[in-house]
C-alpha cells in the first residue's frame, strides 16, 4: 500500500507540473520518477537481505511425524540475522537438520544461512546459535541450542531428531523420533546432564534443598526434564547468593 500511495503521488505531481509548466517540466519529471524507485530500494533493501536465501524443499510433507520443532506449521518469530533484526517472521525450524525456514511473501520456503543467525525467538523459546570451542565445550557440537534459563548456572538444550523408517503394508512410513541433550553451566564449563542423579551430582552441598524443588509441586523428572532440570538450576543461583 506504500508503494501504491508514493507511486500515486509521483503521477499526480508529474501532472501538475506538466500541465502548469512547458519549461523544465522533463527534467522536474525525471527527479520525481526517481523518487519513488529509491524509497523503495531503501525499504526493501534490509528485507532483500534475509529473503535472499536458497530454496528449501519440503521432504516428508505427508508423513504423520515431522522433522520440525513442535509443529508443521508457520509461526511468527523474531530472528536476528546478518547483524539485523527481523519482526513477525513465518519460521519453522528443521530439528533433524538444525535448520531454519523462514516463508517468503511470494509463498516459497527459503532456507537462512545458519552461520549467520545470531538467534531466534519461536513459540517463546529462545534459540542461540552456540559455537564449539568458543560458547560451548570443544566436544560440543556448533549450531542451536534451546536456552533455557540464562542465570549464572545457564541450562541450554540440543533439540534433535532422527529420521527412522518403518514399514506398515509394504509402505515406508517415515518417523522422527526426539532426543533431547542438556548441559549446565558450572564452574566455567557445560555439564552434560539426563538423569536426576546426575543434575544433583553437580550441587552436592544443596542436594536436600534442591529436591524439594521437585516435590512440592510434584514434578516427575523423567516425565518433564526441561522443567525439572531448569528449576533445579534456578533454585541453585538462590541458594548459592553470598
Amino acid at each position: 500500500m506504500r508503494i501504491f500511495t508514493i507511486i500515486t503521488i509521483f503521477y499526480a505531481c508529474l501532472y501538475h507540473y506538466s500541465y502548469g509548466q512547458s519549461v523544465g517540466a522533463s527534467s522536474l519529471a525525471k527527479e520525481i520518477a526517481a523518487y519513488p524507485v529509491g524509497y523503495y530500494k531503501k525499504a526493501t533493501e534490509i528485507s532483500q537481505n534475509l529473503y535472499n536465501g536458497r530454496q528449501y524443499y519440503m521432504y516428508d510433507a505427508r508423513a504423520e511425524e515431522h522433522q520440525f520443532f513442535n509443529e508443521r506449521k508457520w509461526r511468527k518469530g523474531v530472528v536476528r540475522y546478518d547483524g539485523q533484526q527481523f519482526d513477525s517472521v513465518a519460521m519453522m525450524y528443521d530439528i533433524l537438520k538444525d535448520e531454519l525456514v523462514i516463508k517468503h511473501f511470494n509463498g516459497d520456503h527459503i532456507l537462512l544461512q545458519s552461520e549467520k543467525v545470531d538467534f531466534f525467538w519461536l513459540e517463546q523459546h529462545n534459540f542461540q546459535r552456540l559455537e564449539s570451542g568458543k560458547d560451548v565445550n570443544e566436544q560440543m557440537r556448533t549450531g542451536f541450542y534451546d536456552i533455557l534459563y540464562n542465570g549464572k548456572t545457564r541450562t541450554i538444550m540440543r533439540r534433535t531428531k532422527q529420521r527412522q523408517e518403518k514399514i506398515v503394508d509394504k509402505s515406508v512410513i517415515p518417523q522422527f523420533p526426539p532426543k533431547d541433550f542438556f548441559y549446565i553451566l558450572k564452574d566455567g564449563r557445560y555439564h552434560s546432564v539426563h538423569t536426576k542423579k546426575s543434575v544433583f551430582a553437580l550441587f552436592p552441598e544443596h542436594k536436600k534443598e534442591l529436591r524439594r524443588v521437585l516435590r512440592e509441586p510434584k514434578i516427575r523428572f523423567r516425565k518433564n526434564r526441561e522443567v525439572a532440570i531448569t528449576r533445579i538450576a534456578a533454585r541453585y543461583d538462590e541458594l548459592a547468593k553470598p
